[in-house]
């Protein structure tokens, strides 16, 4: 059976009193049958896997770093009803061992990802290595039989990716890569609406927090925080709206840190407008607003909710309000579940299934690194 994004928690805002609810979409509860039948599949599927599985019809999957991401992923493996039997961290006095322990106890542990690409008896290989890590192994990984769900950046620029990727010892087939987002049921569910047509205009608000990440990741993250921060978005507008054309684009480098913020008009191969804001430590809301020509705005914002709007609400004055106010009515909000980290566990349904579905190539992580230095 195919593997479809990760189900979503729907709630519907409370009417207001005396003031109908209006439908946004023909996807809307009532007429989006056919994805609630497929997303109740999907369920099913997930309850079943864990106790359905037998030893014979599980994989034996290899963590290749042991950081948040692989621990995350070591969790969802084991969702998925399969086995992770061994992992590999930086040294054997990392701090992180005590951690993946903890998720698979039964775990071997080993230095360095090496130790597990030459491990036969793996079926699979998760790789969430360091930001800094992946792209100088990416053509041994490339070269290498075993599936991969390897995590981005797999490379810091195109060219080492297009490289790798056309090198004759590259067997890119069972190669899946991170981007997670694409996973998301609020993803899949603006997909469908964008395959009604109808779009007018998208805006896309992208913040990177220079001091956080600075912080988190030393100095040498600022000139590839595109590719390692904002493709997590970027992506998932391409995956959503496909090519992306250059209309007009201002950029401003930052005085003290080597960040360019970038400002402008991309568009569609449709024609249609997409306004681009991605500055550094932005406080405008993040995420991307879709209006349609129904007059529905839908917005991802941050990306694990959907919130449709439909019309206005008039706040009108009051004792305790002297303004007339117009707030947006929100006819829906759709939220990614958060027992896992979101999209991760749809995501590695789908790797171990071998059916990727939504899910990134090593060609699409190459055009969306192309793109990142296209606007850059």
């Amino acid at each position: 059976m195919p593997i479809r994004a990760a189900p979503s928690r729907t709630r519907k805002s409370r009417p207001i009193a005396g003031r109908p609810t209006h439908p946004v979409s023909t996807l809307l509860p009532g007429n989006w049958g056919p994805a609630l039948r497929a997303r109740a599949c999907l369920t099913k599927r997930r309850n079943l896997l864990s106790h359905s599985n037998t030893k014979d019809d599980r994989q034996r999957v290899g963590i290749a770093g042991i950081g948040p991401a692989g621990i995350q992923h070591a969790r969802a493996v084991i969702a998925s009803g399969h086995e992770v039997v061994a992992a590999a961290g930086k040294d054997a006095n990392s701090p992180r061992i005590e951690e993946i322990r903890g998720v698979a106890p039964e775990a071997r542990i080993v230095t360095g990802v090496e130790a597990l690409l030459d491990d036969d008896s793996l079926d699979a290989l998760v790789v969430a290595l360091p930001w800094y890590a992946t792209p100088d192994l990416l053509p041994r990984l490339l070269a290498h039989e075993k599936p991969m769900l390897i995590e981005k950046p797999i490379g810091l620029d195109a060219a080492s990716i297009e490289a790798a990727l056309k090198s004759p010892d590259a067997k890119i087939d069972g190669k899946l890569i991170g981007f997670n987002r694409r996973y998301y049921g609020t993803a899949e569910r603006l997909r469908a609406r964008l395959g009604e047509g109808g779009l007018k205009a998208v805006y896309v608000t992208v913040s990177e927090d220079l001091t956080r990440q600075q912080k988190a990741h030393g100095s040498e993250i600022i000139p590839h925080l595109l590719t390692f921060s904002s493709a997590h978005t970027l992506d998932l507008v391409l995956h959503l709206l496909g090519r992306l054309l250059i209309v007009k684009l201002y950029r401003k480098r930052e005085k003290e840190v080597p960040f360019t913020s970038i400002n402008g008009l991309l568009e569609t191969e449709d024609g249609a407008p997409v306004h681009l804001a991605l500055n550094a430590s932005d406080p405008s809301p993040a995420g991307m607003r879709f209006l349609f020509d129904d007059h529905t705005n839908w917005s991802l914002s941050p990306l694990e909710m959907l919130s449709i709007f439909d019309r206005y609400e008039i706040m009108e004055i009051s004792p305790r309000s002297k303004i007339r106010r117009y707030m947006p009515h929100v006819a829906e909000l759709v939220d990614e579940p958060v027992e896992f980290k979101p999209g991760f566990l749809a995501q590695m349904e789908a790797f171990l299934s071998g059916d990727f579905g939504p899910g990134a190539s090593v060609g699409q992580a190459l055009a969306t690194q192309q793109f990142i230095e296209e606007i850059q």
